[in-house]
């Protein structure tokens, strides 16, 4: 087994839920301990219930009017498609200790009523604090929580302190509403929405036969997971309750080419169709041996680091994958095997490489065993404790990041046996209510194929709170901040050698700022840890504290101010004024001002934070390409620009429909130059790569085409083409840097947008 994968709680249009072995074997330790210590207690009364329920008392002016509760609890009801009274919450077997409650009330959107009998579903990912390389284990979650809303649509869950949280609430004939990172004792307010139907159909490009079986993962536009179902036998796909905005559609069928994501705009109340012809892809087949030329059975050959296309190895160790490649995939460059006992290995597949017909061949070299077990602080056996191998190193001029779990037995002990022997690693320990822990491998890790770690204790688990504001004390809710730093003790397997480099992945935490700008990391060990909050883009804008931690202490007084401004709000819109989703807007400025930017959301509405009344009057610009990323046929391009000052709300940006402007670069002598690069900026604007309004490249006969966006003048940039040894160049580079040996750019100012024929020349 490469990992654990415990309970995922379906989301929406989820399939079944998938419970592995070893996820199995922890659920069966917990329920055997959970009867022993049944068994020593005496019986109690059974709680009462998590949702206070029909007859709980409400106050009418929770939701406006005390009489809209009467005229509207049956209506709603019957939407909600539940005529009973709503029942109480039930209650998942097995959870943590609960000690607060999470609040909330269900309203329709169109009408403001509460809707009551609305399903309200609590969950957590289990690691989602860190960034996990594995995507399964990155993503896995548990349940918490799940009750229905009572009369006046309000919900009232016990949840446990200081943990994230996933809340999702349903109604019938409305759309999913969705809460991310939300924590105890907040008060929620949901609005379902009407629901955004898409629908579609897969078929084969060869004879038009449908695609049955495909996985079609639906993710929003912070690439939370949305949706998932598969194909059925006509290659249909139906999700019946979406919400509006953008969904990113990736499609992964299990014997035909796998297309580019599909990036779909929905709408409340709206059917809409992505209907897709798939390519056969290719074949791609091949033996995976030992060093010593011996086939492994049984071993795993996929794309990319999720594996998400795969096959399994016979007992000669041949492989095949059918149906692979497609248009932009760059998972294809990114071939991997792995098998138990093994450390694994990929291979690039280039493009230019691959056939109808395609042979890679796998050799994997016998993995690092590493033992131990983990106990409490009284050396009590430890089972059910999430443990992991982490390492990141460049060897052999390959890149690798391994990433190997197993889960504690009953006796704490625990056995990771596919280590990369080229891989330096930590070992990584988690489980609820106590600290996790990091460890170093022995220095001399790389020299030994079996490691015993020993007796590794794990401690109760520490707790920091705190609030982020701004500089005058207003909370900044939903704001991202990070917990760096490891316990005390991480270099005790190997005292007089320096740390493991690369360590980002276990430690550094990231969680978010509730309503109340409130911050919590639960489960952290004793010892020197770094709370800090910065906002993206501006270095000055930053801010942290240094916390001395002590095993299982609670600090609850942090505080983190950051100075993020007055907001900047409007709305985008097409040229007939419907609204524009997933535009970029951003602040034009010079080559030292930071980098302000927001995307509008399903309304078309954005808000810029960072801008200050120091900065006095500052001009916003949408980034031309955006619209046309999620809308293909769209052709339309940047709005006008607009003037505005921090605070400054309803600002209007009306994006325009292309024209084109056409030309050819030229060397020193006229003759064509191919592979240069075209930039087009805003007459007058900051020549810096990020503002570019359009970019392309020459052909063989050095000629270019620029779809502009209709606004008058531009000003044009041709770079030339960059030797294939030379550096890259960063993000902020501006158009006067060049590469030595290379003529300077040629730049031709104040051209009309609709210009044909222009030419610029490179001097010598």
């Amino acid at each position: 087994m490469y990992g654990i994968l415990p309970y995922i709680v379906p989301s929406l249009c989820n399939t079944a839920p998938m419970i592995s072995r070893k996820t199995a074997l922890a659920l069966a330790v917990a329920l055997l301990a959970a009867l022993g210590w049944g068994a020593l207690q005496e019986p109690e009364a059974p709680g009462g219930p998590l949702l206070s329920g029909s007859a709980a008392a409400t106050d009418g002016a929770d939701v406006g009017a005390a009489e809209l509760q009467g005229l509207v609890v049956d209506e709603a009801r019957v939407a909600a498609g539940d005529d009973d009274d709503p029942g109480a919450t039930e209650v998942p077997p097995a959870l943590a200790a609960h000690d607060g409650l999470l609040t909330g009330i269900v309203l329709s959107a169109s009408s403001g009523s509460p809707l009551p009998g609305a399903r309200v579903t609590v969950t957590r990912r289990m690691y989602s604090e860190f960034r996990i390389p594995d995507m399964s284990e990155r993503e896995a979650r548990e349940a918490v929580a799940e009750g229905s809303t009572d009369a006046a649509g309000r919900f009232e869950l016990a949840v446990p302190t200081a943990v994230p949280l996933d809340l999702e609430a349903r109604a019938a004939r409305h759309a999913l509403a969705r809460r991310s990172h939300v924590f105890v004792g907040e008060d929620l307010v949901l609005r379902l929405a009407e629901a955004a139907i898409l629908e579609g159909t897969l078929t084969r490009t060869t004879d038009g036969s449908p695609v049955e079986g495909a996985l079609i993962l639906g993710r929003d536009d912070r690439r939370l997971e949305l949706c998932r179902t598969r194909t059925g036998l006509a290659g249909d796909f139906l999700f019946e309750d979406l919400p509006p905005g953008l969904v990113t559609l990736q499609i992964t069928p299990e014997d035909a080419a796998v297309p580019p994501d599909q990036r779909v705009e929905l709408r409340s109340g709206v059917r809409t169709r992505v209907d897709l012809n798939l390519d056969p892809g290719v074949r791609i087949h091949g033996v995976v041996t030992d060093a010593s030329g011996s086939p492994i059975p049984g071993a795993e050959v996929g794309l990319g680091g999720s594996f998400k296309r795969s096959g399994t190895t016979n007992l000669q160790g041949e492989y095949e994958l059918v149906g692979v490649g497609g248009v932009r995939r760059r998972d294809l460059t990114d071939l991997r095997a792995r098998a138990e006992g093994y450390g694994g290995e990929r291979a690039k597949l280039p493009f230019s490489e691959l056939s109808a017909d395609t042979r890679v061949d796998f050799v994997l070299r016998a993995g690092r065993f590493a033992t131990g077990r983990v106990v409490d602080p009284d050396g009590a056996p430890l089972p059910g404790v999430y443990v992991a191998g982490s390492g990141t190193k460049k060897a052999e001029g390959v890149s690798r990041t391994d990433w190997v779990s197993t889960v504690t037995g009953a006796d704490g002990r625990f056995a990771l046996t596919s280590l990369h022997p080229l891989v330096d690693h930590q070992l990584f320990l988690k489980k609820d209510g106590l600290g996790t822990r990091i460890y170093d491998f022995p220095a001399d890790e790389a020299d030994r194929e079996r490691i015993d770690l020993g007796d590794l204790v794990l401690h109760p688990g520490g707790r920091i709170e705190g609030s982020l504001t701004t500089s005058s004390g207003v909370p900044i809710p939903g704001h991202s901040v990070k917990l760096r730093g490891a316990n005390g003790d991480l270099g005790r397997l190997r005292p007089d050698d320096e740390g493991i480099p690369n360590t980002w992945v276990t430690t550094v935490r990231e969680s978010r700022t509730d309503a109340d700008g409130r911050f919590h990391f639960d489960d952290v060990p004793g010892g020197t840890m770094k709370v800090t909050a910065a906002v993206k883009g501006q270095p000055s804008a930053n801010d942290e504290q240094t916390i001395q931690l002590e095993e299982g202490q609670q600090v609850d007084d942090v505080t983190l101010r950051l100075e993020l401004g007055t907001p900047i709000t409007g709305v985008v819109l097409t040229p007939d004024r419907s609204p524009a989703t997933g535009v970029f807007v951003q602040v034009a400025g010079g080559p030292d001002q930071p980098r302000i930017r927001a995307r509008s959301g399903a309304d078309g509405r954005f808000e810029l934070l960072g801008v200050t009344e120091g900065m006095g009057e500052v001009e916003l610009f949408t980034i031309v390409a955006s619209y046309n990323w999620y809308h293909p046929d769209a052709r339309l391009g940047a709005s006008p620009t607009a003037r505005a000052r921090a605070g400054d709300t309803e600002v209007e940006l009306v994006l325009q429909e292309l024209v084109s402007l056409t030309g050819r670069v030229e060397d020193a002598d006229g003759a064509p130059v191919a592979g240069a690069q075209v930039l087009a900026y805003r007459s007058g604007a900051p020549q810096l790569k990020d503002n570019a309004l359009m970019a392309a490249r020459t052909d063989e006969a050095g000629a270019f085409r620029l779809d502009l966006p209709e606004q008058g003048e531009v000003d044009l940039v041709a770079k030339f083409p960059t030797p294939p040894d030379a550096p890259a160049a960063t993000p902020e580079s501006t158009v006067g840097s060049t590469v030595e040996g290379t003529p300077d750019p040629a730049i031709l100012e104040f051209i009309a947008s609709d210009a044909e024929g222009v030419v610029l020349r490179f001097e010598r």
